[in-house]
């Protein structure tokens, strides 16, 4: 049952094609583009619904790239009941003489959708009408049926840079190979100026009013202004001689009339929390676990690791964030269930970690956007939205 609704799903997100070549205008255009026709997609029984539906998505990702102009799926429909022809996925001579005669298309692409044990597979095959050669044949490789879209882009870009002559239409490994490293290092550097705008929003100085041992918490006078439940406030000593020291960082639990209300995990340095301690985030350096990123644009995991990489050794040279990888930190970018990622977030704040960075690149490839949120460890409650232009 939760494959069929997740089938359903599928069908209900799919956009109506709208290819360019209608029954009106049926030869070639000044542009000098080719014809493609789509032919329905087969599919194993089980899974019709997305072989129905994916000569539709794919049409409309092979229309948006420009490149092709692509005949009508209701025209193929069309030219094959006219020519009393039964599409079963199998290339027939009678099929191409009436898709180069009827539709006056250059080629015609098959496609069959297939699930291999743990994954979906899509294959194309692209034929040219005019030889009855096969000039391309490709599969893609999708995880579930929310990622049919995606993996239908994929292939819609690389066969029509194929069929078109101007490439760009490369795959994952190709798409990677494409970007220019420096662009990974850039696309850091953008993230951490992000994030430190939202830091910024929360920073608070004050002093300390009192002090509760018994249950770590600590009252401090200031203006709490957009201060947040979670934000760490470093506790520095200014009795000793010379510069302040830090003794604690304690967490805002709560807003209260000319401050705040905080508490601090483990022990206090040697002398513990004095009254009218400065109390400050200006400098603190914020630590940080990065969760779930996502390419939206190709679903390019290789991409995401270059990125994650280039983050990890931009935020070891600053000192407003460092990074935390492993452990805990791998586990919550596969989290999908709200209680197990709760529990999650409190084993991070645990670990010293005050916040979590996710989110998602979107957008064409080469100018890819960025939407991010960070949360706190502590309340698992946004504390803002970075977004930021990449080149990647």
């Amino acid at each position: 049952m939760r494959s069929t609704l997740a089938l359903f799903a599928v069908c209900a997100l799919v956009t109506v094609a709208r290819a360019d070549v209608d029954p009106t205008e049926r030869v070639a255009t000044p542009t000098g583009k080719a014809i493609v026709a789509v032919m329905p997609f087969t599919s194993p029984a089980p899974y019709s619904v997305m072989g129905r539906n994916a000569q539709e998505t794919f049409v409309t990702a092979l229309v948006k790239t420009g490149k092709v102009r692509v005949v009508q799926a209701t025209e193929v429909a069309r030219m094959l009941k006219r020519r009393g022809l039964h599409w079963t996925g199998t290339v027939d001579p009678n099929v191409l003489k009436a898709a180069g005669k009827w539709l006056k298309a250059a080629y015609m692409m098959t496609g069959k959708v297939r699930y291999t044990g743990d994954a979906y597979t899509v294959s194309a095959h692209v034929v040219n009408v005019g030889t009855l050669e096969t000039t391309m044949a490709e599969d893609v490789d999708f995880s579930d049926v929310s990622k049919m879209r995606i993996a239908m882009r994929a292939l819609a870009k690389k066969i029509a840079g194929q069929v078109s002559g101007t490439g760009g239409g490369g795959g994952k490994s190709e798409l990677f190979l494409n970007v220019n490293p420096r662009a990974f290092y850039d696309t850091a550097d953008a993230c951490i100026r992000a994030m430190g705008y939202v830091t910024s929003g929360l920073r608070f100085s004050g002093t300390v009013e009192s002090v509760d041992d018994s249950t770590k918490t600590i009252t401090v006078k200031g203006y709490a202004g957009n201060l947040k439940e979670g934000v760490p406030l470093d506790v520095y000593s200014t009795s000793g001689i010379g510069e302040a020291t830090k003794v604690v960082t304690a967490y805002v639990v709560k807003k209260i009339a000319g401050g705040v209300e905080a508490r601090y995990r483990g022990e206090p340095e040697e002398g513990g929390i004095e009254l009218t301690a400065k109390i400050t985030n200006r400098g603190h350096k914020w630590t940080v676990a990065v969760g779930k990123i996502e390419d939206e644009v190709e679903d390019n995991d290789k991409l995401v690791k270059r990125f994650r990489s280039a983050l990890l050794e931009k935020m070891s040279e600053g000192d407003k964030f460092q990074q935390i990888e492993g452990g805990s930190t791998d586990v919550l970018a596969k989290l999908s269930s709200r209680k197990t990622r709760f529990m999650t977030f409190k084993a991070l704040f645990n670990r010293g970690i005050d916040l979590v960075l996710e989110g998602k690149f979107y957008g064409s490839s080469g100018s890819r956007r960025a939407h991010f949120k960070i949360y706190s460890t502590l309340t698992g409650k946004v504390w803002g939205e970075p977004k930021f232009e990449t080149s990647l």
